[in-house]
């Protein structure tokens, strides 16, 4: 039956559209992914001293709510990466599969057809023999 749907002319103009935006996808997620740890990296190496926190009391506050922030965005885009990874590998162990599937009915067929084949040879060349 998904075969069936994977035959149509459509799907093969679509995939390759899909294609590219499954490489769009991964180039935005690297991206967002790198900005990401750079952020991390940035508000990780801050330590306000004491003349400054007793000056601004909300500076140690505002630079842990960075540092959660963007540690989140390391975590999201890292995870969405790792995902897509999945993602991709799974459709093509998919493909993969339905074209091995679609050989193996192939084959299977030839073997029945080669198989009666042999047979109706068989018998013929018995009761040609007798």
């Amino acid at each position: 039956r998904w075969q069936k749907i994977f035959m149509i002319p459509l799907w093969s103009k679509m995939a390759i559209f899909w294609n590219k935006m499954f490489l769009t996808i991964i180039v935005l997620l690297i991206v967002l992914f790198l900005d990401a740890v750079r952020e991390v990296r940035k508000y990780s190496s801050i330590h306000v001293n004491e003349k400054t926190a007793s000056v601004n009391a909300n500076a140690f506050d505002h630079i842990q709510m960075k540092l959660f922030r963007s540690q989140r965005n390391l975590y999201l885009s890292g995870f969405s990466l790792f995902l897509w990874l999945v993602l991709r590998r799974t459709v093509t162990l998919l493909t993969q599969l339905a074209k091995r599937m679609t050989s193996h009915a192939a084959l299977e067929a030839q073997v029945n057809d080669a198989t009666e084949a042999a047979r109706k040879y068989m018998a013929e060349n018995e009761r040609l023999q007798e």
